[in-house]
Order: C-alpha cells, then sequence, then structure tokens
C-alpha cells in the first residue's frame, strides 16, 4: 500500500486540496485527457491497488465467490471481506448503479482466466459450472 505520511492536514486544507483534485479531473475528463492525467498523478502502485479495489467491488456486486475474487486478484481474503462489509452497508453504491456493463466485462475476463479460456471447468465443481455463475453471462 502507498506511503501515507502521519502528519495530518487539517480538515480545512485538505477540502480545498480535495475540491482542487477533483476540479483538474473533471476539467481533464471534458478535454478527453483523463487517462494521461492519471496516469501521471498516480504510481504504478496507486493505479494498481485503485483497478484492484475496483474489481473487487464489481466482482462482488456480481456475487462471484469472495474465494475466487481473492484467487483471482491476488488480494487477501479479508480484503474481500472488508468491501463486502462495505457494500453491505452501501459504500458502493455509486461504482455498482455506474458500472453494471463494466461488472458483467470484467466477470467475462475473470472467468476466462480462471477457466484457461473457458477450456476447464472452475475447480468449484459441476454445480457451478452448469447453473449458476459467469458460465452463463459467458454463452449470452
Amino acid at each position: 500500500m502507498p506511503h501515507v505520511s502521519r502528519k495530518k492536514l487539517d480538515e480545512k486544507t485538505f477540502e480545498k486540496i480535495f475540491r482542487k483534485l477533483i476540479a483538474v479531473l473533471e476539467r481533464a475528463q471534458n478535454q478527453k485527457k483523463l487517462t494521461p492525467l492519471l496516469g501521471e498523478l498516480f504510481t504504478e502502485t496507486e493505479k494498481t491497488m485503485l483497478a484492484k479495489r475496483l474489481a473487487v467491488v464489481l466482482m462482488l456486486s456480481g456475487d462471484t465467490p469472495q474465494h475466487r475474487i481473492s484467487e483471482a486478484l491476488f488480494v487477501s481474503p479479508s480484503t474481500v471481506t472488508r468491501l463486502s462489509f462495505d457494500i453491505e452497508i452501501g459504500k458502493y453504491d455509486l461504482i455498482r448503479s455506474i458500472s453494471k456493463k463494466d461488472r458483467i466485462d470484467l466477470e467475462k475476463v475473470i472467468w476466462l482466466l480462471l477457466t484457461a479460456g473457458g477450456i476447464m471447468p472452475p475447480r468449484i465443481g459441476r454445480k457451478y459450472w452448469r447453473k449458476k455463475g459467469l458460465k452463463a453471462i459467458i454463452e449470452s
């Protein structure tokens, strides 16, 4: 995880800086320059951390089993459990509402990775392979 200084900013300064960050991101989005801006702003570690967090949220929203998420994204089971709890209390509702199609696309990619391109059944057995899960989404 990225290092965060122990020296805290006062609340007023933090709010001012955060509003400026949001304004810059919105301007970059309007000018179609958001991707390069994020590339400049975040380190590889930060990009990986944010991408994995988003992927976990989307996969949990798609009823992917927690152990599968942990295996596929190389995150700890406790991280998946924590994010699952956050979803239950409504923390990621906006992400989930915005990203319904992205969630399905992500699940297809993860399913293909876990099943060697769909050639092998998943390790959790035939029941999941036949009835429920991502195979039905892939075939739709």
